[in-house]
C-alpha cells in the first residue's frame, strides 16, 4: 500500500496479531517483547503499527520488558484507516521508517507532528491527527519537513546486552477518587484477588481522611497502592499537605509525574517480576526507562 517505503529502508513485515487495540492483553505485550528480543541483532530498528486506543500502554509496557535498548523501537498508527485516501497512516509510517535510521535509542511514538517518549505519552484526542502528547516532558523531536530529534534523546550505545523480562501481572485496578466515595466500595476490592491499585487522587496526591483506612488495610494485605494526580499535568507531592503526608504514612507509593499508562504497566511488570512488596516500593523510587522524574 505504501511502495515508497522501498526507497527508504529494507523492511521485513510480520503480523503478530490483528485486533482492535481496545482488546489488547498483557499476553500480547509479552509476545511483542520476546519477538523483538529474538530479532534484536538482525535489524537496525523496529516499527510497531498499533491501534491508537492502547498504543501508549503497549509502548510503556515494552519499555519495562526490554532493558538496555540501543536502537529505535517506534510505535505508530493512524486516526483514519490506511486505505482512506486522506489517511494519516501513510505519513506516520514513512516518518517512522526515516526515524529508525537515526540515532534514537529508546521506545518512541511517531504520530502527526510529534516524536514522543513512549512511556511518557498518553492519547489526548480521539480525532486529531496529533492524537498523542507527553504532558510532563518535552517531545523527543518533531516532524516538520522530515523527522528532527532534540539534543536530550538517548543515543545509540552498543555496549550493553539487551535483557528481556516480558511477564506482566494484569491483576491491577485503577480508581479515580471523587467526593464522598464510600470507603466500603474500596474495601471490597481487597477481596477480589486484586494484586495492585492505582489511585488517582486530588491535586498533588491528596486523599480524604476516610480513605486512609483503605490504604492501611491494603498495606496489611500486601497490596501496593500507587497514587497519581488526577491533573493532566499533575505531580504527586504528598509532603506538601497534611492530607497528602498521611497517605505516605499509610503506606501508599508516590507515582510522581508518571502517566497513567506508565504507572499501570510498571505496576503490572513489577508484580510479575518482584516478590517482596518492599522491593516493589523501591522500584517506584527508581527511573527505569525514562518514565518518571526522580528529584533529590
Amino acid at each position: 500500500m505504501i511502495p515508497e517505503l522501498k526507497t527508504i529502508a529494507d523492511c521485513r513485515v510480520e503480523d503478530i496479531t490483528n485486533i482492535d487495540s481496545t482488546n489488547m492483553k498483557v499476553e500480547i505485550w509479552s509476545t511483542l517483547a520476546r519477538k523483538i528480543f529474538s530479532y534484536w541483532k538482525k535489524y537496525d530498528g523496529f516499527i510497531i503499527i498499533h491501534g491508537t486506543d492502547t498504543l501508549a500502554y503497549t509502548a510503556s509496557a515494552l519499555s519495562f520488558a526490554l532493558k538496555n535498548i540501543d536502537k529505535p523501537v517506534i510505535f505508530t498508527g493512524a486516526q483514519k484507516p490506511f486505505d482512506d485516501i486522506n489517511s494519516d497512516g501513510r505519513n506516520n509510517l514513512i516518518n517512522s521508517c526515516l526515524l529508525v535510521q537515526m540515532e534514537l535509542a529508546e521506545i518512541g511514538i511517531v504520530f502527526g507532528s510529534k516524536i514522543l517518549r513512549g512511556n511518557r505519552s498518553t492519547k489526548v484526542s480521539e480525532s486529531s491527527l496529533d492524537a498523542f502528547d507527553s504532558p510532563m516532558v518535552e517531545p523527543l523531536g518533531e516532524i516538520s519537513l522530515e523527522p528532527r530529534l532534540k539534543k536530550h534523546i538517548k543515543r545509540r550505545n552498543f555496549g550493553k546486552q539487551l535483557i528481556c523480562q516480558s511477564d506482566f501481572n494484569p491483576k491491577v485496578i485503577v480508581i479515580t477518587l471523587q467526593p464522598s466515595l464510600p470507603v466500603t466500595f474500596l474495601r471490597k476490592i481487597l477481596d477480589t484477588g486484586c494484586k495492585g491499585v492505582i489511585l488517582k487522587a486530588f491535586g498533588a496526591g491528596n486523599i480524604p481522611n476516610d480513605i486512609i483506612t483503605f490504604l492501611r488495610e491494603a498495606k496489611s494485605s500486601d497490596i501496593p497502592v500507587v497514587v497519581l494526580s488526577q491533573c493532566n499535568k499533575g505531580i504527586t507531592q504528598m509532603q506538601l499537605y497534611q492530607v497528602g503526608y498521611q497517605v505516605l504514612e499509610a503506606g501508599a507509593i508516590a507515582g510522581r509525574d508518571m502517566t497513567l499508562e506508565a504507572a499501570v504497566t510498571k505496576l503490572m511488570w513489577g508484580l510479575a517480576n518482584i516478590k517482596k512488596i518492599s522491593e516493589l516500593k523501591k522500584l517506584f523510587d527508581m527511573n527505569l526507562a525514562g518514565e518518571v522524574t526522580i528529584s533529590d
